[in-house]
């Protein structure tokens, strides 16, 4: 027996390291065509490093983690990579890179302001028609904007109503987790409030930029006839300004706000939000050629909601989709936080190893005992760009967020490494 312990000992770490460490491709072999391929090398003393890492720091949490190299198209290292867990905001990432592939990147929200009938002297003999999509970014001034080139045409009163054709008219269906800070934070873009803040914001609009007093009962919900009505005002605004917003600085209305343009390709008409939510699992079971079921729970877009669940292997295959479409890894890199530098990444990895040199969507809420989590891109000592996904759960927030660090510092870019521009 005494010969024999140290030989199970040794079986038990190498089977302890084989099931930490994602051997995924490393036989040559094509799943597709099963002949062998030539395949780049990936960074041994990265996985290495990881390995150590994790047997040797103190259990932060609930952890799982992927390190994947993009440039080899392999996987470095995977820690309970398939647990879906609590992802926080980096359920954002879900949201943007399926609203990217759904829309395009040149996708533009359009408000604009329509007439019908005639202008005689001074007044108009038709209806307004304020016609509305699902811009988060269209706020009071920007009603007052539109609504002012009315002045511009030289309309000082009408003689019909005014119709506000909205794709939506209840507020936005928060999901139940938001708390009234959650809302104040947001600071919710106009149309999201509903038919009823629009009508009476129309209606002292009109009053204040326009200069036509209007009776509310004339303020009416109705739908545009784009042949009987002429375009006289629009304000656009583009997708890259929610991206960025939901992933640089965590905007929670800005990511809802892509779950409910998501929800509309699905059904112009019904619950906005829910159909978010089938878009979104569509999204990973065709394009990223996972079973929803196994990977994730999705219950809001912007991960506010405990009950959501992503898999770090989920995070990372995002990842990895948006760096092979080019048009969706533009937008993404540019609206994510630059470590040491600027949004949610402003003040963590600032020394000189790590600064400058991470591009990555962070994830906190101190509910459920504490949820912190970390995922993006980074270019390894070997030149090759990688992607990785780290989720801490039931964890104090600061200890989530230490561990992280201290991860990237040490394991991803222990010395100096290029800059994430490429």
């Amino acid at each position: 027996m005494k010969r024999v312990t140290p030989i199970i000992i040794i079986v038990t770490i190498f089977i302890v390291s084989a099931l930490r460490t994602c051997r995924s491709g490393d036989d040559g072999v094509s799943k597709d065509t099963g002949k062998e391929v030539k395949q780049l090398p990936i960074d041994k003393a990265l996985q290495s490093r990881t390995d150590s890492f994790i047997t040797a720091q103190p259990s932060v949490g609930s952890v799982g983690l992927m390190v994947y190299d993009l440039t080899a198209q392999r996987c470095v290292y995977a820690h309970r990579a398939d647990v879906p867990m609590r992802p926080a905001s980096c359920m954002k990432l879900l949201s943007c890179i399926a609203a990217i592939r759904k829309t395009g990147a040149n996708y533009k929200y359009r408000t604009r302001l329509y007439t019908t009938g005639r202008v005689e002297k001074d007044t108009l003999s038709g209806n307004i028609i304020l016609k509305t999509q699902f811009d988060p970014s269209f706020n009071r001034d920007s009603l007052y904007n539109l609504l002012g080139s009315l002045k511009g045409k030289g309309i000082k009163a009408i003689k019909g109503n005014v119709i506000l054709d909205m794709a939506f008219t209840e507020p936005m269906d928060h999901e139940q987790h938001w708390t009234p800070g959650d809302l104040k934070v947001s600071r919710m873009g106009l149309i999201y409030h509903g038919y009823k803040k629009m009508r009476v914001e129309t209606l002292y609009a009109l009053q204040s930029a326009a200069g036509i007093t209007v009776n509310k009962d004339r303020i009416r919900f109705g739908r545009l006839v784009p042949e009987k009505a002429t375009m006289i005002g629009e304000i656009t605004t583009p997708l890259r300004t929610p991206i960025e917003k939901a992933l640089r600085n965590s905007s929670n209305i800005n990511a809802e706000s892509l779950l409910y343009l998501l929800g509309y390709t699905v059904n112009t008409k019904g619950n906005f939000r829910s159909n978010g939510i089938v878009a979104l699992r569509n999204f990973i079971k065709q394009e990223l050629k996972m079973d929803p079921s196994k990977v994730c729970n999705i219950e809001d877009g912007c991960g506010l909601c405990p009950d959501t669940r992503l898999s770090p292997e989920l995070l990372v295959a995002l990842l990895t989709y948006a760096y092979k479409h080019p048009y969706i890894y533009r937008e993404v890199l540019s609206g994510l936080p630059l470590s040491g530098t600027d949004g949610t990444l402003y003040d963590r990895l600032r020394k000189p190893n790590v600064a400058g040199k991470i591009k990555a969507k962070t994830g906190t809420l101190t509910r459920e005992g504490g949820i912190s989590s970390l995922s993006g891109y980074f270019t390894g000592s070997d030149g090759h760009r990688m992607a990785f996904s780290i989720i801490n759960n039931e964890c104090p927030v600061m200890d989530g967020r230490w561990w992280q660090d201290r991860f990237c510092e040490r394991v991803l870019l222990p010395k100096a490494a290029t800059t994430p521009s490429r």
